[in-house]
């Protein structure tokens, strides 16, 4: 939607200076160009001085998302690039795993090894969203049908997968999954059964 080579900002811009150096209206009015009329006014509201430019910052997986008792989930455990608008949803995945895998009387002991187990459930689908929302802002050479053709092909491969999953389910079968080995092998804390 938002080409880089047209977001480009140099090192040297002050996105918070004086923005009469460079038009962002007008290079914003020309990126959205092919839009609706009505977003085209929407834009053409903006006050010129009030515009600034902003590159998307990624970054990969971070080794882990859990050190002893200390976990994280969000962004803070994965940021996702706007693309497919799965940063929330993929918060609110981690808070309901968190809510199968700590149910209330959870014993403190078991804390670091429930989280280990919520970091080794949640790791592999979080990334591959991630990646996803990666391919799909990925900008695309004007004219290029057939690069267009296999991200709406990649697209409706992924959307049942990312919209037909229920991690508060899933995670608490992992759990269950995980009681049932741990209960042949003993304390559950002290088990690195995952």
């Amino acid at each position: 939607m938002h080409p880089d080579a047209l977001s480009d900002v140099q090192e040297t811009e002050n996105p918070f200076g004086d923005s009469e150096s460079r038009d962002y209206k007008s290079e914003m009015m020309e990126i959205f160009k092919s839009f609706d009329p009505r977003i085209l006014d929407l834009l053409e509201l903006a006050e010129p001085s009030s515009i600034r430019l902003w590159k998307l910052f990624d970054m990969d997986p971070p080794p882990a998302r859990s050190s002893g008792r200390l976990g994280l989930l969000g962004d803070a455990a994965l940021p996702f690039l706007p693309h497919i608008g799965q940063g929330a949803a993929c918060a609110l995945e981690d808070a309901a795993s968190l809510s199968a895998l700590f149910p209330l009387g959870t014993d403190t002991q078991d804390i670091p090894l429930r989280l280990k187990l919520y970091e080794k459930i949640r790791k592999d689908r979080s990334e591959e969203i991630h990646s996803f929302s990666r391919l799909l802002g990925l900008d695309l050479e004007l004219g290029n049908e057939d690069a267009r053709v296999n991200r709406r092909l990649t697209a409706t491969k992924y959307f049942p997968y990312i919209f037909g999953h229920d991690e508060y389910e899933n995670s608490l079968q992992k759990l269950h999954e995980f009681q049932a080995r741990n209960n042949e092998t003993g304390d559950e804390s002290r088990s690195s059964n995952l």
